[in-house]
């Protein structure tokens, strides 16, 4: 589980605009249902006037409750937030709201006024949450102090219930957590970034263009082997920015910790009474050659992490010709093709979005640290107060249904069904070779898919949490 907490913001016509349709579009295809708590309305627009209104008439409230009015107004009223599920979790409607009211009820919210609005747009379950921050009979503003630290006490409390723990820097104590490089650390970083992320995009711009096979005869596999690799590139990309992020992490860490002594004999000698003008030489030169050393550092694990996506990009488009041209030998020798097609669907599935969600529950685990990961890359700004077009709410919105987008595994298996077909075709008399060729193929393929069983059981072991099921 990964708790996002996004700025607050002052527009609630803006954010619920924001979450009820699609980036940059008036369509609302990724929604998959909406609810709202503590409101007389579940029609969205309605909704949000009621809460509108009631963050306006907050010193109102206070009157009409005995509270003494005065002290400073809340500004920003509105609080966007988001519970972040691992691709592998399937959870249904129910829970997520279910969830979501325990959340509120240990952040100590749950009497505030909040749309929950569910997307399936990701290969993550998510639920993205629009709270008051005016209460709704007081017109007190919330508590949110240590907001994150008290929503990750949550979120371990979560895992450990559900018997998977994804983020183990949870189950630390605070003190013992991974420190996040403080700001000059990123500034340092974000000439590289840059320059890193943009040459991301130029690999991305590379892809292989698939035309030939488009001509053979089976279109079907093709199109449903060009899906598998389109995938496996998408997320081979995706991972890029939390690459770039663990490597300034690790070069932080690794340049303090060789700086430790030195920094703590700087703080002994001004304890000691040393003249501000020798300390304040002193702390020049540290500066200076901590700097040094971090840009040296830096500028050498960019080079070797750019070198190694370029490689592994590499490696993956041969390794993707090579099973196009598997492909293509065995419709040419004949062979029933549904269970290699199978096989190369769950290998990739298995090996994509779980590793990813491990990577950024840890990352989020680590305080105040940047995560590449998240329900929404963009952060809700403010928008003109219209409603936009309607939609219904309180219901999974009708003409929304079941959409692909919980697991990478399930949208290949129905894109397989689609493509393919939902069962094998008629039996058509081969020649004796080919029969003996595919009995041996099929021999092999069922041999590779038994080992790789193994050996994802036994990875799943070695990863079980203590809390295992």
């Amino acid at each position: 589980m990964i708790v996002r907490i996004m700025s607050r913001g002052t527009s609630f016509k803006g954010c619920a605009a924001y979450l009820t349709h699609d980036p940059e579009a008036q369509t609302d295809e990724r929604v998959a249902w909406t609810h709202t708590l503590n409101l007389a309305n579940d029609h969205v627009p309605s909704a949000v006037d009621e809460m509108l209104w009631t963050a306006r008439n907050a010193e109102l409230l206070k009157q009409e409750a005995g509270i003494r009015a005065g002290g400073r107004t809340t500004e920003n009223a509105v609080k966007h937030l988001s519970l972040n599920w691992s691709p592998e979790d399937n959870p249904t409607r129910e829970h997520m709201i279910e969830t979501s009211e325990e959340f509120l009820r240990h952040m100590k919210w749950q009497e505030h006024q909040a749309l929950l609005v569910a997307h399936d747009d990701k290969a993550h379950p998510h639920v993205h949450v629009m709270l008051n921050v005016v209460h709704p009979e007081s017109g007190l503003r919330l508590d949110d102090n240590f907001e994150r630290r008290r929503a990750q006490a949550w979120a371990r409390d979560y895992e450990q219930e559900q018997g998977r723990v994804y983020c183990e820097q949870r189950l630390k104590n605070p003190e013992e957590r991974e420190s996040a490089p403080p700001r000059n650390m990123w500034l340092v970083f974000q000439e590289n970034e840059k320059e890193f992320a943009q040459a991301e995009k130029s690999l991305r711009q590379h892809e292989p263009i698939l035309v030939d096979e488009q001509k053979n005869q089976k279109n079907a596999e093709w199109n449903f082997l060009k899906e598998i690799q389109r995938t496996e590139r998408t997320d081979f990309f995706s991972q890029g920015k939390l690459k770039f992020s663990q490597l300034r992490l690790s070069i932080y860490h690794e340049v303090r910790e060789e700086f430790r002594d030195r920094w703590a004999d700087f703080y002994a000698a001004g304890r000691n009474g040393t003249e501000s003008e020798t300390l304040a030489t002193l702390k020049a030169e540290l500066i200076a050659d901590q700097k040094a050393v971090l840009e040296a550092r830096r500028d050498e694990a960019c080079a070797e992490l750019r070198e190694s996506r370029d490689e592994r990009y590499r490696e993956l488009l041969t390794d993707q010709r090579e099973i196009r041209a598997d492909l293509r030998s065995r419709q040419e020798a004949g062979l029933d093709n549904a269970l290699f097609l199978q096989e190369v669907g769950d290998r990739n599935a298995g090996n994509t979005t779980t590793g990813g969600f491990r990577e950024a529950a840890d990352q989020v685990g680590i305080p105040q640290a940047s995560t590449a990961w998240g329900a929404d890359a963009a952060t809700m700004a403010d928008r003109p107060e219209n409603d936009g077009p309607s939609l219904k709410s309180g219901s999974a919105a009708d003409d929304i249904g079941v959409r692909v987008g919980f697991g990478v595994g399930s949208f290949l298996d129905s894109l397989f069904c689609d493509l393919v077909g939902p069962g094998p075709k008629p039996y058509q008399p081969e020649p004796a070779e080919a029969n003996l060729l595919r009995a041996a193929a099929d021999e092999t393929l069922k041999q590779q898919q038994q080992r790789e069983r193994e050996a994802d059981e036994e990875w799943r072991e070695r990863q079980r949490s203590p809390y295992g099921e």
